[in-house]
């Protein structure tokens, strides 16, 4: 939006207070959320800054209007804002995908006999949560660990039972502690739930230590059976703290997060610590953000965060954040507690920031090739729709011809399995039957050597074959495939439009840029082509060799020595004579005559 009237009268009416600015199209649609400590300030450099980055600029010139909403405090803008983000989901800003897919575990505090269970909603009734985990399979693992350990009830039944109530399957078989029928009393669970908790938290110590001196107490009593069942908890908790294979040197609270960008997507890791065992990773990734640099990923990632989690007193980052003293005052009045942001300052911080660093490649090549697996399909689907197969074309082979000036032809073939190359499959042609650069006439020539192979040794035909070229070289193709099946579909790709021939004489397909169908033919062709010219480039480069050291009136088995001990004939040729003299099975005369030739 250029600044003009409407501009004008936009930002004098925009106050000098904190709050949340919603710009809107002409349409009335938000586009855009942010938070400002001067909405005036904030708003106006949108419009009189001449050095925007292309987001921005393209932010600009479809805002029509902008709306406010004054707080009291920044911190309040901060929460407005992402609150307000998260509700309207503005298109410029970045946001986190798939928010509502994250399971969490939840201890049910409100009621009278808690219970630790897997969910994917929030209330606000009392209940505590931890997590997201992004890997719900873990949670539930983790409930079904805790439930174990600390036996507590997983029934929703009604407590205490009627007098003529049974307790459930999971008392019988010894997985709950049965409070249901007064074997321990309510203030004894709510001990198990606490400890539950501080297990979640990642208080192994604490929790240990608390479950000896009730096992203490119980021993005391001559309750023996239940100081024995306090006994093997802690074991098992124990095994779990050593089989921690990440650890801080000193048990400290603190979260470690990561970022990085690819392509539009800006993936997040964070290493949760707590008493200086890691308790697991959380990964989040964020839409629209091709333009956005890490800090405000970052910043547009904790105040949504730690609205739910478990909030530390240090969260180690490396990039520096415009906002942090903003966002330590909001984790720090939200946890009760004094919250840093800090970058590594030790090598223990570095070298955990490293491993996070590389979780963050890792995701992303994982998430590249689910992409580009999804891509493969639908290009593999499309191209039995718009070409009418009966089926995708899972197995492919491309033809290409490269030669020199009509000297040195040679042809390529290679295949592709499901869409990726099966090098397995590769092979090579030297030319027989033309001498001069008739590439129709090549073509016709390895589709028949081709096909012949495949009939002979009773091999299966590709579903699709692919052709370097244009109209001719389909029709000889098409005409060397006739003499021996009528069950193969054969098509051309021309390189100048990328154009699709399927039929000669027909009008070529022509699919959009973004077609992953013409992804596919052309990532064919260009192996076809790279391998086809790297095997030009060898037989030429040997003819050459062979052509020099001819010259020089040596036989062929010193020529072999002498190619497989120096590899090309420069190296020859920069030998010294000591050198030369010194090849096994090269006479003084002949590594004299070679000297001379050259030097």
């Amino acid at each position: 939006m250029p600044e003009s009237d409407p501009v004008n009268n936009i930002l004098a009416r925009l106050p000098d207070e904190p709050g949340v600015y919603i710009m809107k199209d002409e349409t009335g649609a938000i586009v855009y959320i942010g938070k400002a400590a001067s909405l005036k300030k904030r708003v106006s450099s949108y419009f009189r800054n001449k050095e925007l980055d292309v987001k921005t600029r393209v932010l600009v010139n479809v805002v029509k209007d902008v709306e406010y909403i004054v707080t009291d405090s920044e911190i309040e803008a901060l929460i407005l804002e992402s609150s307000l983000i998260k509700k309207h989901k503005p298109k410029f800003n970045i946001q986190k995908k798939d928010d509502k897919r994250y399971p969490y575990i939840a201890v049910t505090l409100e009621e009278e006999y808690p219970r630790v269970i897997f969910t994917r909603k929030i209330k606000s009734n009392g209940t505590r949560y931890f997590g997201p985990y992004t890997d719900a399979k873990a949670a539930r693992n983790t409930v079904s660990l805790i439930n174990s350990i600390f036996k507590l009830r997983i029934c929703t039944r009604d407590l205490p039972l009627k007098p003529n109530e049974r307790p459930c399957m999971n008392f019988q078989i010894n997985r709950c502690s049965g409070v249901c029928t007064g074997i321990i009393n309510r203030a004894e669970y709510l001990d198990r739930v606490d400890n539950a908790v501080k297990f979640l938290e990642g208080g192994i110590e604490p929790v240990i230590k608390n479950l000896q001196e009730i096992m203490k107490r119980y021993a005391g009593g001559l309750r023996y059976e239940r100081a024995t069942e306090i006994r093997d908890m802690i074991f098992d908790i124990q095994k779990i703290s050593e089989s921690q294979k990440v650890l801080l040197p000193v048990g400290k609270d603190q979260d470690y997060i990561g970022v990085s960008k690819y392509g539009n997507e800006g993936i997040i890791i964070l290493f949760e610590f707590r008493s200086g065992v890691l308790l697991g990773r959380k990964i989040s990734v964020f839409d629209n953000a091709e333009y956005a640099d890490a800090g405000e990923i970052i910043s547009s990632f904790i105040p949504g965060y730690y609205e739910s989690a478990d909030i530390p007193q240090k969260i180690i980052i490396e990039e520096r954040l415009p906002d942090r003293i903003l966002l330590q005052k909001f984790l720090t009045d939200r946890s009760k507690q004094k919250v840093t942001i800090l970058t590594p300052e030790t090598a223990d911080d570095r070298g955990i920031m490293g491993l996070v660093k590389k979780n963050i490649d890792l995701i992303a090549a994982e998430r590249h090739a689910q992409r580009q697996n999804r891509d493969t399909l639908l290009g593999l689907e499309e191209l039995q729709r718009v070409l009418g197969l009966e089926s995708i074309p899972r197995a492919m082979e491309c033809f290409d011809i490269s030669n020199l000036q009509g000297t040195d032809a040679v042809a390529s073939m290679v295949t592709f399995k499901d869409g990726y190359p099966d090098k397995s499959g590769y092979r090579r042609y030297k030319i027989r039957g033309y001498d001069s650069a008739d590439d129709p006439g090549m073509i016709h020539e390895v589709v028949s050597r081709r096909i012949q192979h495949l009939l002979n040794e009773d091999l299966d035909l590709p579903d699709l074959l692919i052709i370097d070229g244009g109209t001719t070289q389909l029709a000889r193709a098409l005409e060397a495939a006739r003499n021996f099946t009528s069950d193969l579909r054969i098509i051309s790709i021309a390189k100048r439009y990328e154009e699709i021939y399927y039929d000669a004489g027909q009008e070529p397909l022509r699919l959009p840029e973004s077609s992953p169908g013409l992804h596919i033919i052309q990532n064919i062709r260009d192996e076809a082509h790279r391998f086809a010219i790297t095997f030009h480039r060898k037989l030429r480069d040997k003819k050459t060799t062979s052509s020099l050291l001819d010259r020089i009136s040596i036989g062929a088995r010193s020529k072999s020595i002498l190619l497989n001990h120096f590899k090309s004939i420069d190296k020859i040729r920069e030998a010294s004579l000591e050198e030369l003299q010194n090849v096994k099975g090269i006479g003084a005369k002949t590594s004299e005559k070679i000297y001379k030739y050259f030097h």
